[in-house]
């Protein structure tokens, strides 16, 4: 395999979502939410939460009707479920295609693993785009086995849902390549003994593998 990567030895591959096979742009979203009525927002608000209930819906705590209802309160006025679905969404720009291909390749010479901070209404959408223009039903069909926040209820950076993934497959650390485009989730992974390799924008993971 050519890359940048050495992955002699790796038997395994662990990669993160957003960020690193599928394209986000968190301040489209930030600029939908500001339109229905939020004070001003940073990317990092809703990333690492200045509201409790980003998290709550991320690890699965609050049910989707739960979440919509917080953002409409904070909004300060009657905006519908689907414009604030709208706003939510926005940032998910869909899969590339040359980031598929090399998926499919992988998961011939590799165990296949995806690990996300994510949550349901994401989950819904970004597997509709996948469908729609890759053919592919949903995530589960490219890799062995796929694990969100939202259904585990807990996420990174901390180091019990990594410990999970390894010890649901029996995983040997050292033989695991993990990769994600958030510096604390690959310290955390580093920390457990796994390889782990920090995607910085614009680099993309087929320039990496």
């Amino acid at each position: 395999m050519t890359g940048l990567i050495d992955t002699k030895g790796t038997r395994n591959i662990i990669l993160d979502l957003g960020g690193v096979i599928l394209e986000l742009d968190v301040d489209r979203t930030v600029k939908a939410f500001h339109k229905l009525g939020f004070s001003p927002l940073e990317s990092g608000d809703i990333i690492l939460s200045k509201y409790s209930f980003f998290i709550d819906f991320e690890t699965g705590k609050i049910s989707l009707e739960r979440f919509i209802d917080k953002i409409a309160e904070i909004s300060g006025n009657h905006v519908s479920s689907d414009k604030i679905l709208d706003a939510w969404n926005a940032m998910i720009l869909g899969f590339r295609e040359d980031s598929i291909k090399l998926l499919l390749e992988l998961r011939k010479k590799y165990r296949l693993f995806l690990l996300s901070n994510t949550n349901a209404i994401h989950e819904i959408y970004y597997n509709g785009q996948l469908e729609k223009e890759h053919g592919i039903v949903n995530l589960d069909i490219i890799f062995e086995k796929v694990y969100y926040s939202h259904k585990l209820k807990m996420r990174k950076p901390g180091p019990d849902i990594f410990r999970h993934v390894l010890s649901d497959n029996g995983l040997t650390p050292g033989q695991c390549l993990y990769v994600d485009d958030t510096r604390m989730h690959i310290d955390t992974a580093r920390s457990l003994g796994i390889q782990a390799y920090h995607l910085v924008s614009p680099e993309r993971i087929t320039d990496i593998l």
